[in-house]
């Protein structure tokens, strides 16, 4: 019979694991929800580009692990191996800080500033996640300890979200509220207090060096691992007769029964891995995707003076998780027990299919802010006519449908349908304008013919010639565009009198945003210019004319600006909104963000103590490098579909949640065919020569894990 084991106390040393955590956590979060903002408005990359670069760091952050645990099982060790690599980290930091300050540096310069930041930032993090985890695991004894160290997971995972929760309300505030470098953003200031979080993460690590657990690592274990692999299949290849049970037991002539089966038991929990990208690849839409969602979204809350940014929602998910983690052992996985939910990779398949309810949520939103859509028949063709009169046109006749009533008042708009023959048609169209505008050459019977094309929208604008002050109808000089962009952003069109002088003098800027202005010649093409969402004035010199330029997302607009005789300081306006989009309130988002977060807390907490405690002792680094690995390829999965680029952002966001439902099914299938294990190590002392090879390999293929 075995000694009987005495009551073993929680290690203390695994408190400055978990305040090291906490501060990392807090750096790497705030640090990412700012990223995508940073990208579009300060360094002017393209929403598509943003998302590419933001999945492309995520995705470096979570590939590097591999380099950092063969580091750590095989080198350096865990506790080495995470000093060094944080180092790097809060050097990327500094120079992430140096280049949102990089003023002076062209565009080009300081974007590459910028992606050699992150490129460090990713080295460091990601050399340092599967260590810190597994390093905390090891100042554990198993079995004896299991229950502690579900206990050390929870208050692990804790730390992570409170470091998110904090940092994802605070470096929005920080980078928003206060001004500097003559922008109305503060990045640099944000960016810096990540760095002192990077530095006080080292100094709060290093403090604990004495009271650490720290296993020897072994020489090239990772590498005997694949050698193993490689060698039992070269084995099973040449062998035309084998007995074996599995595959890999012929590679025991060369390999020790220790080094087979770790092998086995790592393959066996490295199948279950197959399902993780999906998931990730939503996970990580959070901050990227989601994020540019709430830029067209209202964030305003009336009677406090106060508005949630954008990248502030995702504080929600911390926050909720929090609550979450603490509902763990006492209500949430009691009630799924009920369910039936109870093995690890049950709770797996809950959480996916939470993240299929989420994206289909997503998409629906995104539906709801793009709103309407003109649909013109293939056979059809239509023209507007837009009146730049300061007194009413009637339509006499024509050939072709009139949509409304025949009067078209000043500054107004009248749209007609005409079926033509061909691909496009000439229709003739009499006008006639009221007295008012007698001093107009042929005001009272314009007599011209218009073009219409199936399937398009032309218009025309009913103005003068400058020269001779005869009325004329004159094509706008691009077809109507019912395309919204995938952005999101409300497209404009102006459309100005001839006789309106158009140089520099004249402007369009944004009420509150100073710097963010338009020059009306970059209109004089009449093509439709991508805008940011809010309010605009008319500005002629240092002169506010007045008008109301008021752009929502998702919305097709047409400004029309007329002159009383040439005269510039009485322009007229009139903004004309096609296809509009739905300016609805950012807490619109709190469903999906709610089914994401129940999907993640469950996700994330199983799979992490999952791929922990079925991992062999003497690679748990390496598996969870892999398991890392798989948050990677997730990220790389969303630089791959932005490459493709959907046309419309709820078609991409379909095909997440579809894909997503597939990975569940593949997760329902890995997990009827798998087995259950149990790892018993004996206890270690606390110096860098302990013995990995001490311990024995249990099968429980009837293991209850149903409490964590």
């Amino acid at each position: 019979m075995e000694p009987p084991v005495k009551n073993l106390k929680f290690p203390k040393s695994v408190w400055f694991i978990v305040c090291n955590e906490l501060c990392e956590r807090f750096n790497y979060f705030g640090l990412r929800t700012i990223l995508v903002l940073y990208l579009t408005s300060i360094l002017n990359y393209t929403d598509d580009q943003s998302t590419m670069i933001y999945h492309g760091f995520i995705f470096l952050s979570y590939f590097m692990p591999l380099f950092g645990a063969i580091l750590a099982d095989s080198y350096w060790g865990k506790f080495k191996t995470i000093i060094r690599l944080s180092i790097v980290y809060a050097l990327g930091n500094v120079i992430l800080t140096g280049s949102s300050m990089a003023n002076s540096f062209t565009l080009d310069s300081q974007r590459l500033i910028t992606i050699v930041g992150l490129i460090c930032i990713a080295l460091g993090t990601g050399g340092i996640k599967p260590c810190v985890s597994t390093f905390g695991g090891d100042q554990f004894q198993l079995p004896e300890q299991q229950d502690q160290l579900a206990q050390f997971f929870r208050r692990f995972l804790t730390a992570i979200y409170l470091g998110s929760l904090i940092s994802t309300f605070l470096s929005p505030e920080l980078r928003k509220s206060a001004q500097c470098f003559g922008k109305d953003t503060c990045f640099p200031l944000a960016f810096g207090v990540l760095s002192l979080l990077m530095i006080t993460t080292i100094i709060v690590f290093i403090l604990g060096r004495n009271m650490y657990v720290k296993r020897k690592p072994e020489n090239h274990v990772i590498f005997k691992t694949f050698g193993c692999i490689f060698y039992g299949v070269r084995k099973n290849i040449v062998s035309s007769n084998s007995n074996e049970a599995h595959w890999l037991d012929l590679a025991g002539d060369k390999y020790s029964k220790t080094e087979v089966s770790d092998t086995k038991a790592a393959l066996e929990v490295l199948y279950t891995f197959i399902a993780y990208p999906v998931f990730w690849a939503l996970y990580e839409q959070q901050g990227s995707r989601w994020t540019l969602q709430a830029t067209l979204m209202d964030g305003k809350l009336d009677g406090i003076g106060w508005e949630i940014k954008p990248d502030q929602m995702q504080t929600i998910h911390p926050l909720l998780a929090l609550l979450l983690i603490l509902s763990f052992d006492r209500l949430l996985f009691p009630f799924l027990a009920k369910f039936g939910i109870r093995r690890p990779l049950q709770k797996l398949i809950f959480s996916t299919s939470m993240a299929v309810i989420a994206f289909l949520l997503t998409a629906i939103l995104q539906y709801k802010i793009f709103g309407d859509n003109t649909m013109i028949p293939t056979a059809e063709g239509q023209f507007v006519v837009y009146n730049g009169f300061d007194c009413k046109a009637h339509v006499l006749s024509s050939s072709i449908e009139l949509v409304g009533n025949n009067d078209i008042d000043p500054l107004g708009s009248a749209k007609f349908k005409y079926k033509p023959n061909s691909n496009e048609g000439v229709v003739n169209i009499k006008l006639k304008l009221n007295e008012s505008c007698v001093a107009y050459v042929n005001y009272e019977h314009l007599n011209t013919n218009v073009t219409v094309s199936r399937g398009q929208s032309i218009s025309y604008f009913l103005t003068s010639s400058s020269a001779n002050k005869e009325v004329k109808l004159r094509r706008i000089n691009h077809y109507d565009d019912f395309i919204k962009p995938k952005n999101g952003h409300p497209s404009l069109r102006i459309v100005i009198g001839d006789d309106i002088e158009k140089n520099g003098s004249l402007a369009l800027v944004a009420t509150g945003k100073n710097h963010l202005s338009y020059n009306i010649s970059s209109f004089a093409n009449e093509n439709f210019i991508q805008m940011h969402i809010g309010n605009y004035s008319l500005v002629h010199g240092e002169r506010r004319i007045p008008s109301n330029i008021n752009l929502m997302p998702a919305t097709i607009y047409t400004l029309i600006i007329r002159s009383n005789d040439g005269d510039i300081q009485g322009l007229k306006s009139k903004l004309y909104a096609t296809d509009k989009g739905n300016y609805l309130h950012i807490l619109w988002q709190t469903p999906q963000y709610l089914c994401m977060i129940l999907a993640d807390v469950i996700f994330i907490a199983t799979s992490i103590e999952f791929s922990f405690t079925e991992a062999p002792p003497r690679i748990k680094s390496f598996i969870s490098a892999c398991y890392l690995l798989t948050h990677s390829i997730g990220n790389l999965m969303v630089v791959v579909v932005s490459a493709f680029s959907f046309r419309k952002q709820v078609h991409e966001y379909l095909f997440f949640s579809g894909l997503m439902l597939a990975d569940t099914l593949l997760l329902v299938y890995l997990s009827c065919n798998y087995k259950y294990k149990s790892f018993r190590q004996r206890p270690n002392d606390k110096n860098d020569d302990c013995d990995n090879d001490d311990y024995v390999v249990k099968n429980k293929n009837e293991l209850e894990l149903e409490g964590k």
